[in-house]
């Protein structure tokens, strides 16, 4: 009976120990360090073998889309073709000294920009002075028989003619505001002020009211 009651012991001791080695450990299972450790349908995250969807909180599998530096909107040059040099404010600059100004076409100031326009060589700016879509124009006339025909248009427009024989027709009838002043040397034929009463000795023009007449009204 002893014998029979160890044996049976015996049993019962090889059965549990069969049992627990059997247990499956479903954690063991899905771990994994690559995707092909996984059964098709899941997906190698974070070590362990997940149906997709099913993880709370992942972190994105792919970065955030990067913005192209060349689709950002950068400042447009703002200097016109015709300006030797731009400043802050719109403010362009032509100098006959460092670009062509004896052309057969005007002398252009790009419109809404305040220009400075040196005319310092022999016959520059003879083909005309286009200011008339210019925020303002100042002029230096420097260079002898430059300046013919300078357009002011509305706006502030300030004239020098110190080169011999320069400034043949101003026209700053329509400008808001105009100085022209005259070297003794200067022509400064055919001018025309804001109004006549701008023009009190008869030669130039000037912005400082004076009775009789309204020589300055720029906004």
């Amino acid at each position: 009976m002893k014998i029979v009651l160890a044996w049976l012991a015996i049993v019962c001791v090889a059965v549990i120990s069969v049992g627990s080695c059997s247990i499956n450990h479903k954690s063991g299972d899905y771990e994994c360090t690559k995707q092909a450790d996984c059964d098709s349908g899941r997906q190698c995250i974070s070590g362990y073998c997940v149906v997709p969807g099913g993880v709370v909180d992942a972190k994105p599998m792919t970065d955030a889309p990067k913005i192209d530096a060349r689709q950002v909107d950068a400042p447009m040059d703002a200097c016109p073709p015709q300006c030797t040099s731009c400043g802050p404010d719109k403010t362009c600059n032509i100098d006959c000294s460092q670009t062509n100004c004896n052309g057969n076409a005007a002398i252009v100031c790009p419109a809404g920009f305040n220009c400075a326009i040196t005319c310092s060589t022999n016959n520059a700016c003879a083909s005309g002075i286009d200011c008339s879509d210019a925020k303002s124009c100042a002029i230096t006339c420097g260079g002898q028989g430059s300046c013919r025909g300078i357009d002011c248009g509305t706006g502030d427009c300030d004239v020098k003619c110190t080169g011999q024989n320069s400034c043949r027709g101003v026209d700053c009838g329509d400008s808001c505001a105009c100085d022209v002043s005259c070297a003794l040397n200067s022509a400064c034929e055919f001018l025309t002020c804001s109004s006549p009463a701008c023009d009190p000795i008869g030669r130039g023009c000037t912005s400082v009211n004076v009775v009789g007449g309204t020589c300055d009204t720029c906004p």
